[in-house]
């Protein structure tokens, strides 16, 4: 498991990827937003992007916020 320091809400707040490398899928669990989510290697990025950004949404106070979060949860779990 990997743990990321990500700004949420104007605070430094811990975001956990887990990846399960037998079963090509990861995990992601923001506590402080009492979010997760789910997804597979072979998602679509665009419509991987979109689904994150959106289940963020109402959490991390806009739309901007959440497109800018779900890219970078995007990027964590493809250089892992």
């Amino acid at each position: 498991m990997k743990i990321r320091k990500t700004t949420i809400l104007d605070k430094q707040e811990d975001l956990y990827i887990y990846e399960n490398k037998k079963d090509d899928y990861f995990v992601i669990a923001v506590p402080v937003l009492e979010w997760s989510t789910y997804f597979t290697y072979d998602e679509n990025k665009e419509e991987l992007l979109e689904r994150i950004s959106k289940s963020l949404q109402g959490k991390v106070g806009g739309e901007a916020a959440a497109i800018e979060l779900a890219i970078k949860i995007y990027g964590w779990t493809r250089e892992m």
